[in-house]
């Protein structure tokens, strides 16, 4: 079954079942697409002369909520085809590097994210601050989370990442964003 069709009661229990459906990588994706999705609580029905901004990100981020699903998705398959190759004694580079790709670009997205939220963190309903908070920490963690997985199966392989650029980055936006809430709650 597909994850984007699961319900949230099966998901809990497939997510404690022995199969990686989903795994730890499509859990971090889901809890990504679940964060970015809380920052959009901050929305506002008026934003007077940021509305042009506002409509942006909003679009951006529900567009990239989308991609998720399929990452999720893409991550079980890439994963279960990842063991096939390697119990068959048939895996190489590039099926380590196809496992990889869905959390990579979790990673990549999540930066963005982190970028996009920082407006509705500045300009969105304060009542629901609290929300961006929660979605800034999540977008954070789930990073630093897919960097050893990561890690781990491009270590089998001659590609090479910048761990430290994706950390460093997603770090000062990180901390950027909690700056904004921290003087916003003041």
């Amino acid at each position: 079954m597909k994850l984007i069709d699961m319900t949230v009661d099966t998901l809990i229990s497939q997510a404690r079942s022995p199969v990686a459906n989903p795994g730890g990588g499509a859990t971090l994706i889901l809890i990504s697409n679940l964060a970015m999705n809380l920052a959009l609580m901050m929305d506002k029905k008026d934003w007077g002369e940021f509305e042009k901004d506002a409509k942006v990100s909003r679009e951006t981020i529900l567009n990239m909520s989308d991609m998720y699903k399929s990452y999720m998705q893409d991550d079980v398959e890439n994963f279960n085809d990842l063991v096939k190759a390697y119990k068959s004694g048939t895996a190489n580079q590039e099926d380590y590097v196809k496992a990889s790709e869905p959390l990579v670009r979790m990673v990549e997205t999540n930066i963005k994210i982190l970028q996009e939220i920082s407006f509705f963190l500045e300009h969105g309903k304060s009542t629901t601050l609290v929300d961006g908070q929660v979605a800034n920490d999540l977008l954070m963690q789930t990073i630093l989370s897919a960097i050893p997985t990561i890690k781990l199966n491009m270590g089998a392989t001659d590609v090479r990442i910048d761990y430290e650029a994706y950390i460093n980055t997603s770090r000062d936006l990180y901390n950027r964003n909690k700056e904004i809430i921290e003087r916003r709650m003041q």
